[in-house]
């Protein structure tokens, strides 16, 4: 058998060794050409999928499509309206504490890093006493004074 395979290869000319490279070649060709257009397709999907990066939109209508009330019991109900915290509240208490740190560098000279302490999270903020601002009103009549002699000040340097 291995004498005949010889026997064959030797028997073939030029131009059947050209036509056998052309066709492997061609097949190689057709196979990569496959593999592009399945990679191209792909890398479609995935522009597509980032233009809505978490598929918000297949969640948004699968939830409006399945949504059901929930359905409480009465210790579910009474932990529900003790754990929720208005929006006002939050607002109004966000000044009242402050997280401490234990260690502060500087990195790359723009970069602040601090350490927090874990066993000393927050402390309550220590307001400091605003200086009271009095505004004191002038008269109409004593301001119209003031700008006149600011104008006759003007005229004199000039």
């Amino acid at each position: 058998m291995l004498n005949g395979l010889i026997v064959f290869i030797k028997s073939l000319s030029f131009i059947d060794y050209v036509f056998f490279f052309t066709v492997i070649f061609l097949l190689v060709l057709i196979v990569s050409l496959i593999y592009f257009v399945r990679i191209n397709e792909e890398v479609i999907a995935m522009e597509e999928s980032i233009s809505d990066p978490d598929n918000l939109r297949a969640i948004n209508e699968t939830i409006k499509k399945e949504a059901k009330p929930i359905k409480f019991t009465s210790y579910e109900k009474e932990q529900e309206d003790r754990a929720i915290i208005s929006y006002d509240e939050l607002l109004s208490n966000k000044e009242d504490v402050q997280i401490n740190y234990v260690d502060e560098d500087k990195v790359g000279g723009d970069v602040l890093v601090k350490k927090i302490d874990l066993n000393n999270l927050v402390s309550p903020v220590k307001m400091p006493n605003e200086p009271k601002i009095e505004v004191h009103v002038i008269s109409l009549q004593r301001e119209e004074e003031f700008l006149k002699a600011l104008k006759e000040l003007q005229r004199r340097l000039n």
